[in-house]
């Protein structure tokens, strides 16, 4: 079948005028009969290039070509669909598309194929290629400004400020708690303990609320930031139903799950509301755990490591890399427990543009500036 009688067929069928003057609709009513065609999709193709979740750099261009599987007729025209949009058709041999990816967004871009076979059959045929960074990130320095203490025994999961105080989110199981705290002191001056079975994650303010994640229970608590009441809870719509570490942008919540995904909620019903997938220029980067946002970039700690990732919330390309692998001794690093207490916790003072940072048990809350 021809492409541009499937498409006149299709104009029939929807009983809408091509050209937008509603002829057919007049000749419908007047025959009072409905046209029905049937679209038949087969498996008639094979992708010959790219293989199923090809990594290529933002502004690449990529190759993607089929061939027909034996028995299936003839090809008479082939259309490439990326993202849902369509974005090239063929009308003779070879079948083959030369692509460049204008989209700014890392990582999954799933495409389709539509051959239009000349009996009419339509070959259908998806895949997926992924996106990374076309740059380097910038290597951010910094100086400290000011230290605090900070409890030793607080298992640092989530971190803010507000109103004054710096509010806490620890974890462990039995050990789990919300905490508000008095930044000079180090000391909580009221606190929520979580349940023993429940294992404490990161924290965010939305609206006179704290949402509080927790990891594996596929649960987050909407808890009152007065008084520390629980309010409501919902299970985060997250790849895994995990919870690692929560910001606010916006009029939106954004979790992460320990992988390299992003996913934006609506702090109204607890929906998904989209999501990013964050790249730099080797490939995705997993392990984002606790979450911040500041003056338009999220800031990302990267589990295990002393690495801050600065990411651009509308495409999750990593933009700069904020390294703070020397901000302890070597004596207060001895004290810490290898490969497991380490940097994490990220809380920023909009009002007086002060940036504190920690770690899991901890002595110390610093105060930098970053260059």
């Amino acid at each position: 079948m021809k492409l541009q009688s499937l498409i006149i067929s299709l104009c029939l069928v929807s009983l809408t005028a091509c050209n937008g003057n509603g002829a057919h609709k007049t000749i419908a009513k007047s025959e009072k009969k409905t046209q029905e065609i049937v679209i038949e999709y087969i498996r008639s193709l094979k992708l010959k290039e790219p293989h199923r979740g090809k990594l290529y750099t933002k502004g690449d261009t990529i190759d993607i070509s089929i061939k027909k599987r034996k028995k299936s007729k003839d090809i008479d025209s082939l259309q490439l669909m990326i993202d849902g949009k369509l974005v090239h058709t063929l009308f003779s041999k070879p079948w083959s598309f030369s692509h460049i990816d204008k989209s700014s967004k890392m990582g999954k871009h799933g495409f389709q194929l539509f051959a239009y076979h000349e009996d009419g059959k339509v070959g259908n045929l998806s895949s997926y290629f992924n996106i990374k960074s076309d740059i380097v990130p910038n290597e951010l320095t910094y100086k400290i400004v000011n230290t605090f203490p900070h409890d030793v025994k607080s298992y640092t999961q989530g971190l803010f400020y507000h109103d004054g105080y710096l509010y806490e989110g620890t974890g462990q199981y039995g050990e789990s708690t919300l905490r508000k705290i008095d930044i000079k002191k180090g000391s909580s001056v009221f606190d929520r303990k979580l349940e023993p079975n429940y294992f404490g994650e990161g924290i965010t303010y939305y609206k006179g609320n704290i949402i509080q994640l927790t990891w594996t229970s596929k649960k987050a608590f909407v808890i009152d930031a007065e008084d520390f009441s629980q309010k409501d809870f919902f299970r985060p719509p997250t790849t895994n139903g995990q919870g690692w570490g929560i910001t606010t942008i916006n009029d939106k919540l954004l979790i992460s799950d320990g992988s390299s995904k992003l996913t934006f909620v609506d702090p109204n019903n607890y929906g998904k509301a989209g999501e990013i997938e964050v790249y730099d220029e080797n490939g995705e980067v997993t392990n984002l755990n606790e979450l911040e946002y500041i003056n338009g970039k999220i800031y990302a700690n990267v589990w295990l490591t002393d690495r801050i990732v600065i990411i651009d919330p509308e495409t999750g390309q990593v933009e700069s890399n904020l390294n703070l692998e020397d901000i302890l001794s070597p004596a207060e690093k001895r004290k810490l427990t290898e490969g497991d207490d380490v940097l994490n916790g990220i809380a920023y003072d909009s009002i007086n543009n002060r940036l504190f940072v920690t770690g899991k048990r901890w002595a110390k809350l610093l105060e930098i500036k970053v260059d």
